[in-house]
This record gives structure tokens, sequence and C-alpha cells, in this order.
């Protein structure tokens, strides 16, 4: 008989195509209450494939005795119950090949914050250059950065940042023995040295804002904002303010609170550029992040172990 295994996370088309070759899928991931839909083959669930955003909680674990491994499409691990899944011995694995697409992301909204690009396309678009020249943009090369979370993503960052001649501050909680940038002993310290932060960082959904209003204010008028993280790290409503009533002078932003929602407020304001939390979605990298489901699956049950459980 088949392994049989949850589809508790939204997963691309090759990737069940593949899994439903080798295996028996239970797809729930639009079910009101995934635990319930699983309740009539619960007892036979011994693997799972999820994504960043919906993870491994709780609920899911408690209704799968017999679960051994969840294999996660994304790094995000917000949602996912780590203690009670090693409590239970379960393994967790994430796809890590998406450092240099989120990377290369951050520094796009970084450069076209500064530069106005967005701004300049509806300029364009508009009908408006025939009027006169748009109002300037502020230089990118040369800014101090700051980096919230000098994690994978954060260090591949801070490498693209230096090609552009940019002294890079960082604050994180953890230790980060032998990096060459200047460590912040807080958030708020680094926003008043920066010209542009960089929010990298991992965080718990519900949990406190690592970007405040009082940050917001640190990085001033002439300051940029970019998310390349979790929308819910920031104190949205106080981003918006700030960028409308220009103490704010930019934002960059590819991640949102309570996505696919956007404020309403953002979506007039020319000094924010928004992406639809596209950080790791290119071809290259969704194909390799699939695969790497597929590889985790297929090692486990072949008795090879997980390839790149969470550490």
């Amino acid at each position: 008989m088949p392994v049989e295994i949850a589809a508790i996370g939204v997963q691309r088309p090759f990737v069940l195509e593949a899994l439903e070759k080798e295996f028996t899928v239970h797809k729930v991931w639009d079910a009101p209450d995934r635990a319930a839909a699983l309740g009539p083959v619960a007892e036979r669930i011994r693997g799972a494939v999820s994504n960043g955003m919906a993870g491994l909680p709780t609920g899911i674990i408690e209704a799968l005795p017999k679960l051994e491994i969840c294999a996660i499409n994304g790094v995000g691990l917000e949602t996912t119950d780590l203690k009670l899944a090693r409590e239970r011995g379960i393994a967790v694995t994430i796809t890590p090949v998406l450092y240099d697409d989120v990377a290369d992301l951050a520094v796009i909204l970084g450069m076209a914050a500064c530069r106005r690009i967005a701004e300049g396309d509806r300029y364009v678009r508009a009908g408006r250059w025939r009027e006169g020249r748009m109002a300037f943009g502020r230089k990118f090369s040369g800014k101090r950065a700051g980096i919230l979370g000098l994690g994978r993503i954060g260090t591949a960052l801070a490498t693209r940042l230096q090609g552009f001649g940019m002294t890079i501050g960082y604050f994180d909680p953890m230790p980060k023995a032998g990096t060459p940038h200047q460590a912040y002993d807080s958030a708020l310290a680094l926003a008043r040295s920066s010209d542009i932060l960089f929010l990298c960082a991992a965080g718990g959904h519900g949990g406190r804002h690592i970007v405040t209003a009082e940050i917001l204010d640190a990085l001033g008028p002439k300051g940029v904002f970019v998310n390349i993280a979790r929308g819910w790290l920031v104190d949205e409503p106080a981003l918006v303010r700030a960028l409308a009533d220009g103490r704010l002078g930019a934002a960059g932003l590819d991640v949102f609170e309570n996505e696919p929602h956007v404020p309403d407020d953002l979506l007039g304001l020319d000094n924010v550029v928004l992406t639809p939390h596209i950080a790791s979605n290119t071809e290259e990298t969704m194909t390799a992040m699939g695969e790497c489901v597929l590889d985790n699956i297929r090692s486990w049950f072949a008795g090879k172990g997980a390839l790149t459980p969470v550490a």
C-alpha cells in the first residue's frame, strides 16, 4: 500500500503530480478546518507537505498521531509548532534554495524606492512627461544600509549592498561572529544610523512588532524602509501614516499584514513600491523549492532520512 501524505499547504502542480504517482495524497489546504478534514484518514497519515505560510501548526500535529515528516515549501517557521514536532520526533524540512532571490528583490525594492521607478513608470504611461520632468529621486549607491536580521537572507543582501559601496550595519539578537559589518544594540539605534533599513528578520505571527512607529520616525523624511520578511513584523498603520505624512521618505514592500489585502491608503501613495509577496517567485527558484520538497519526502520514506531538516 502507498504511504499516505497530507497536503496541508498549497503546492505547485508538478509537485502534486509527482507525489500522487508515488503516494496517496489527501489535499486539505482549502478546508475550513484542515485537522477535522483529515479525521477519517488521520491514523494512516505518515507524511505531510506544506508551505511557509501554512506551516505545521499545533492542531495538525495533534490530529496526526503517526506523522513522521513534514516537508515545508519555504523557510518560514512562524506557523510551525517546532517544539511539539521535536517532542513527537517529527522531522520538519525547509527549502533553503531561495535566499538569493529574496536578497535580489530587497535590492530591487530599495533601488526602486530611491529612484522612484514605479512612479516614473506611471508618469510616462499617463503622458505627464510631456508636461515636464518628474521630481528628483535619491541616489542608491553609497548609502548607509541597516539590516534587521543578519541570517542567510540578510547576509546575502549585505554581500550585494557592498557592491553598491554602502556602509552596512545590522541588528540581530543572535551574535554574529566574524562579520565585517557594524553591529548595533537595538533596531532603533540601527535605524538612527541608516539611510535605508531592510527588514530580513524571522518572527512569529501575532508577536510584537519589530518595526515600530519610533523606528520609522528614526529613519526620517529622507529614509527608506524595505520589507521582504513578514508584514506582521511591522506596525502597518504606523507605516502608512509615516509615508502619507512624509515623516518617512519611501518604502519598498513585498509583504503585508493581511495578505492578499493591502491597506487602501497605501495604494494611492507615490512614495511606496508594492509587490505581491514575490521574493522567491522565479521559475528557477520555485522549481528548485518544489524539487526539494519531493526529495525530502522521497528520501525519508526510502529510509535515508531528511535532506534539509530544520537545525
